[in-house]
């Protein structure tokens, strides 16, 4: 086992006893280390101690389930080790501003801390992670979206669903994976209209947070971590499949595999619905980030820098669904600001509906 490995497990142990005791002596096993010798290599990595560490992410899953369950403070105090709700509102205000009362209220913000992962990266103006694949080509691994920074404007469903749900009960589908469900707005959205939901996303906070969601909705949702680049799913598990804003976070390599996988855990006749940055975006057009082939740049912006962007046309889309039979694209442009034309960057993106043959 290497050191990503083993620093890895650390954080999945201490992830799995955020709500019980946490064994520094077995951590630090964990990382062949002494327990002194361990706190010290963490402070000097993280520029945080573990003990700040254990307690920002125990914190974290408090808000969480302050915001989204039907639940006492008294009871998420002691869940995570603190004897009274004094003691537990004092920490909490340290690290959110707010006490956990005033957490519960619609629009409160939240001071979240994700937990930490390593992934061995390649450096560069942008940093890139790759694994191989057929042994031959290389694809650039799947960066996830910091959920935990803006999570609360992506909560409601875009309009699309509405359509999509109506249509696809009409035509008898049941089974449907929400491909990157984000923090789940989608997906809940799904199972409220009877759908069989099946959820996956690359974030671990992401997919926490919609079990948490679901459970206090008391919806079946089958949400976990997972690639799209190897989907975790039987072959011809999924009438339909709804990946909005997902499938284009990966390279021209990666965005072949993940058509193949869609393929693969879908039914025959089954139906997609997906989306494509546009080579008429003005980030592709004036090359706006490192160009990594000539599908994908490496997103530079703050919000989502490090991120892979693939860029399609209708060429690129009817190539890669070849496959399919394609009922619907529509070419959308996004504007945002004060509509001045000087100003104006352009957003655009395909929706596709497309039904496997």
């Amino acid at each position: 086992m290497n050191w990503y490995e083993r620093i890895n497990e650390a954080f999945d142990y201490i992830e799995d006893h955020l709500d019980s005791n946490i064994d520094l002596d077995k951590i630090a096993n964990i990382m062949c280390q002494s327990t002194v010798g361990f706190q010290r290599t963490f402070s000097i990595f993280m520029n945080i101690s573990i003990f700040e560490y254990i307690r920002k992410r125990r914190m974290t899953l408090a808000a969480i389930e302050l915001q989204t369950k039907s639940i006492k403070v008294i009871d998420v105090a002691l869940k995570y080790g603190y004897e009274s709700p004094e003691s537990f509102t004092r920490a909490f205000k340290e690290i959110h501003g707010i006490t956990p009362s005033a957490a519960r209220k619609k629009g409160a913000q939240l001071n979240l801390f994700p937990r930490i992962t390593f992934l061995l990266t390649v450096k560069g103006d942008i940093k890139m992670d790759y694994q191989m694949y057929n042994k031959s080509e290389e694809i650039v691994n799947l960066k996830g979206f910091n959920w935990a920074i803006y999570p609360s404007p992506n909560l409601k469903p875009v309009d699309n669903c509405i359509y999509l749900a109506n249509k696809w009960k009409e035509s008898g589908y049941v089974d449907l994976l929400d491909l990157g469900t984000g923090l789940g707005r989608h997906a809940i959205y799904f199972s409220k209209q009877g759908f069989n939901v099946t959820a996956t996303d690359i974030s671990d906070y992401a997919v926490q947070y919609l079990k948490t969601w679901a459970a206090k909705e008391n919806l079946p949702i089958d949400a976990e971590v997972g690639d799209m680049l190897s989907l975790n799913y039987p072959n011809q598990s999924f009438d339909c499949i709804f990946a909005y804003h997902v499938i284009s976070h990966t390279d021209s390599i990666g965005m072949k595999k993940t058509i193949e996988e869609i393929e693969r855990v879908l039914k025959p006749n089954g139906e997609v619905y997906l989306s494509f940055c546009s080579k008429e975006s003005t980030d592709f057009i004036e090359n706006r980030g490192n160009k990594l082939d000539k599908n994908t740049l490496i997103c530079r912006d703050e919000l989502e820098k490090g991120i892979p962007h693939f860029y399609a046309d209708l060429y690129d889309i009817k190539e890669l669904l070849a496959n399919f039979k394609i009922e619907l694209i529509k070419h959308t442009e996004y504007f945002y600001g004060d509509f001045n034309p000087n100003n104006h960057c352009r957003e655009k993106f395909y929706y596709v509906n497309a039904i496997l043959k």
